[in-house]
Formats: C-alpha cells, sequence, structure tokens
C-alpha cells in the first residue's frame, strides 16, 4: 500500500474513532519494506497495531520491528519439525522460521507474540507444539483449518446460516488499493463495496453497497450475496477451537472470533 495513501486513510478512520489497525491482507505483510514505518505512523496516531505472518522474513527484521512500537504480532506456525513444517509451510524453511522467531523473542520491546497453530493430517499432534511455545510466547491457539471463503473445502458449507455480524460492526477492510470489502475472507475482493482512496470512509460504509450487505445479513437473505452464502463463517463450528490460553470463553463463542475480532475481549 502506498504510504501517502496509508497515512491519509489512519487519519481520517482516527478521526471517526478508530482504536487499531490490523496490517494484514491476503499475503505476507513482511514483504512490504516500509511496514515498520507504516506500524510507527500508526503508533504515532494512538492506534493498537498488529499483523499476522508467516515468520519467514523475521530474521532481518526483528530489530526495526522492535523498535517502531508494533503492539501484537500473531505467527502461523504449523509444523515442530523439518518435515513437517515445509511440507505445510510450503516454499519456506522450519530453521529460517524458528531462528527468526527466536530473535524476535529476544529484542521486542513490549511486542507480545501469539503462535497460532492450524492441526492437519500431515502434521504433528499440537500437544508438542503447547510444549515448547506455551513457555517462551505470551499466547497460543490450536485450530482446526478452515475455509477461506471458496478457497479450500475442510469444513461442512451445509446447516443453519446465521450473520457473522462484520457487515454491520466491522472490521472495516481496506485492500492496498483502497478497494474496500466486507472482511478478511474475501481474497478476491469478489463483494466490492467502495474504495476508501477515493471515497470518504463515512460515505462507503453508509453508501447503498454497504446497506445493501447489512440488510441482507440482518434478514438472513445471504442468496443476495452468493460469496457471503457459501463462507463457513455463517455456521457454527464450535469444534474447531482445539486450544487457547487467551480467555476463558466457551468455545461456542469463541470460534466466532476471528483474528481481527480478538481486541474485542477486554
Amino acid at each position: 500500500m502506498n504510504q501517502e495513501d496509508y497515512e491519509r486513510s489512519i487519519d481520517e478512520v482516527v478521526n471517526l474513532g478508530a482504536e487499531q489497525v490490523t496490517l494484514t491482507g491476503f499475503g505476507e505483510p513482511l514483504l512490504d519494506k516500509n511496514l515498520e514505518k507504516k506500524v510507527a505512523y500508526a503508533k504515532s496516531k494512538g492506534l493498537r497495531t498488529y499483523f499476522i505472518t508467516n515468520g519467514s522474513l523475521l530474521r532481518a527484521r526483528a530489530e526495526k520491528l522492535a523498535e517502531s512500537g508494533l503492539d501484537e504480532l500473531r505467527i502461523s506456525f504449523y509444523g515442530m519439525s523439518a518435515l513437517t513444517y515445509d511440507a505445510v509451510m510450503r516454499g519456506l524453511h522450519f530453521e529460517k522460521t524458528m531462528e527468526g522467531i527466536h530473535k524476535f523473542l529476544r529484542v521486542r520491546k513490549g511486542t507480545k507474540v501469539q503462535l497460532s497453530y492450524l492441526q492437519f493430517d500431515n502434521n504433528e499432534p499440537y500437544q508438542e507444539f503447547l510444549d515448547y511455545w506455551e513457555p517462551l510466547v505470551d499466547y497460543v491457539e490450536v485450530w482446526k483449518p478452515h475455509n477461506f471463503g471458496d478457497g479450500r473445502d475442510y469444513r461442512l458449507r451445509e446447516g443453519v446460516k446465521k450473520s457473522c455480524g462484520r457487515p454491520k460492526s466491522g472490521p472495516l477492510q481496506i485492500q492496498w488499493d483502497g478497494t474496500v470489502i466486507p472482511c478478511c475472507y474475501d481474497y478476491n475482493n469478489e463483494i466490492v463495496l467502495g474504495n476508501a482512496f477515493r471515497t470518504p470512509v463515512m460515505s462507503v460504509l453508509h453508501g447503498s453497497a454497504y446497506n445493501d450487505l447489512r440488510e441482507a445479513h440482518e434478514t438472513g437473505q445471504f442468496e443476495r450475496f452468493p460469496y457471503c452464502d457459501q463462507c463457513d463463517q455463517l455456521l457454527e463450528h464450535s469444534d474447531s477451537l482445539l486450544y487457547t490460553n487467551r480467555h476463558n470463553l466457551p468455545k461456542s463463542e469463541a470460534v466466532k472470533l476471528s483474528n481481527t475480532d480478538l481486541s474485542r475481549l477486554s
């Protein structure tokens, strides 16, 4: 995301009452060479900051990230040996990622760290993950994988559908080019609600596209938005959360929390 557009949007949402910015899209945020600058700018405006990473580039960025003032870092780490990690996290390298995580843990300055694990058929049972990482980081979570919109078929798409709540309560999702979409599960911009770089955010939020989406969710007419209609986030999957030490919510409630919703736990 262009830095000038980013700063202008940050200023706008801060004036509207935003309290947190999540510097994550559908990709690896550490590929953004200006990420630390983006974190620092958001912090200068009083925003809480975090992003989700696979950790593969942490080794080279650890000190700069620590200096940026980042509030929380969430790392996806799906294997406890080179054999299983490299099979699941294809294209990455177990030892390099381990080295980067440990380096960041040594140099961090108040940044909270969460490690997240997905239980697949081809990686270890998660107890080994918990035994190793829980003493070292602030939070750990273990989940069964989800579909990420229409991208996978890990979860069934049949059952009683209820709104995920995102169209009404957020978060506001602004893509790199300003495109506004309903949430992070819409990885291919299937539902475009406006553009925050061309139109004031309040105009996007109160525009006809956003109003139509909210009405469809409030009335249960999900078929009006086929991409929403097939999303597993409309269905209850209380068995998907296998372990967390972030909270004591019942799993039926906790499973409704996306990564961007966890800030509401307070």
